[in-house]
């Protein structure tokens, strides 16, 4: 037998030709992740709005591109590849994108919807596609979900800081943002969609992992009080509430620390200005959204004006400000201010049906995997993953009512994990299949 060492002397291939196949693959997929983490870092919780010298760089297309190429630079993960088969989710939001490009010409203002499609909604399907192919295992998810956290927490440090691309409102100056992609409603809907990740995320976590998580959250738990958010406090509120009934016996520890942890943080650190906005959910008789030409009510009837003139196709998607402007006595351009309207207004009931879908599969599946996980009739590691898309799920429902989120890189994430939940349940069902039958047999 000739020793691959004589081989490499006479015939200087290089390490790539030696190493073993399994390796190879192995390096490939870990590039294949790293890619997938940024771009979750880049596009979700828009970390490159903190620096102003990567501005017009476009990073996030760059990032796609990247992970793109290491997905079709190798045969054998293109073979493995997840089919959409497997993940309805990600079917769905194709599905969306197609409504919304078939619209287009019956749409009010077609350049308009034509831009927004082109433009921003396909991103959404791609950073789907890619991260479902990125993820494959338990320690994949692990990652992206601790890269979330950390990234969305690091927002909170110019916020604190007043150093950097931070923001206040004229009309409210103890509201903070950062930069100009999340206003402080759209950060809170961030910090409520990551912390369940960041809590499940905790068991079975190595020490380390468990204190940048723990980190994360605290630092987010202090970034909501920042943004002085209503919709984002009864977020908080409501995946509190869904982390202590949907938890193990442990989580349920965990949230009780974390809840009385946060219970003193609010008390101490919440200036008297923040409960005074948070005491008008309760007394909110003389609220501006109700009755100002700006206000959500006035806004909505808007939108269902749109929805009864066009209710099969909508107004076209990236419409609803122009209409609104027109419609509105006002004719003040406007966000839809609820995702559920603005999808419907958009995309017609068929884009809402689509919408729906997404999150209702999403949370059936997710208490459907955590009853098989609990029985040992799935991947154990599946747990963690299906508790935390079943309470982030619920705290984007809870948010996106009073926020126009319906095509966010926010909700992307959301459908993406559940896509990935969904697949690796599938797949692992797939694997145990043959072992049953033997059994049985």
């Amino acid at each position: 037998m000739v020793d691959p060492l004589t081989i490499q002397t006479a015939f200087p291939l290089g390490d790539e030709f030696l190493r073993a196949p399994e390796d190879i693959a192995a390096r490939r997929r870990r590039r294949l992740l790293t890619g997938g983490a940024l771009l979750t870092l880049f596009f979700v919780s828009q970390e490159v709005q903190l620096f102003k010298f990567l501005e017009g760089l476009q990073i996030v297309k760059l990032t796609a591109v990247a992970v793109a190429v290491l997905l079709l630079s190798s045969r054998d993960q293109l073979i493995d590849r997840v089919r959409l088969r497997d993940a309805p989710q990600a079917k769905m939001i194709i599905g969306l994108l197609a409504v919304a490009v078939l619209t287009i010409p019956f749409a009010v203002w077609p350049n308009v919807s034509f831009q927004y499609a082109a433009d921003a909604y396909v991103k959404n399907v791609i950073f789907v596609y890619l991260l479902l192919q990125t993820v494959r295992s338990d320690k994949d998810a692990r990652v992206i979900a601790s890269v979330l956290s950390v990234g969305s927490a690091v927002l909170v440090i110019p916020m604190l800081t007043h150093f950097g691309p931070w923001v206040t409102y004229k009309a409210d100056p103890t509201r903070v943002a950062v930069g100009g992609t999340y206003d402080a409603n759209d950060l809170a809907l961030l910090f409520v969609v990551t912390i369940p990740f960041a809590f499940f995320a905790l068991k079975g976590s190595s020490r380390m992992v468990k204190l940048i998580l723990l980190s994360s959250m605290l630092l987010m738990l202090i970034g909501m009080v920042k943004t002085e958010s209503r919709g984002g406090f009864v977020g908080l509120v409501v995946i509190g509430v869904m982390l202590f009934l949907t938890g193990s016996g442990q989580a349920r520890k965990y949230t009780l620390i974390a809840v009385i942890a946060g219970t003193a943080l609010f008390s101490v650190a919440a200036p008297s200005a923040y409960w005074d906005r948070i005491d008008t959910i309760f007394h909110y008789q003389k609220d501006y959204n109700l009755k100002e030409a700006g206000g959500r009510i006035m806004i909505w009837k808007t939108g269902l004006k749109m929805i009864e003139q066009n209710p099969i196709i909508g107004v076209g998607i990236g419409c609803f400000p122009n209409e609104h402007a027109k419609l509105s006595p006002y004719h003040l351009q406007s966000a839809a201010h609820n995702a559920f309207v603005q999808v419907t207004a958009e995309l017609g009931i068929v884009g809402l049906f689509l919408f729906i879908s997404i999150i209702v599969v999403s949370l059936v599946m997710s208490q459907r995997i955590k009853r098989a996980a609990r029985a040992h009739l799935t991947d154990p590691d599946l747990l963690w993953l299906a508790s935390a898309v079943q309470v982030s799920f619920i705290g984007y429902v809870t948010c996106a009512f009073f926020l126009s989120h319906a095509y966010s890189g926010i909700f992307s994430f959301c459908v993406a994990t559940g896509a990935i939940m969904t697949a690796r349940y599938r797949a692992w069902r797939r694997s145990a299949a043959p072992a049953e039958e033997i059994e049985y047999a």
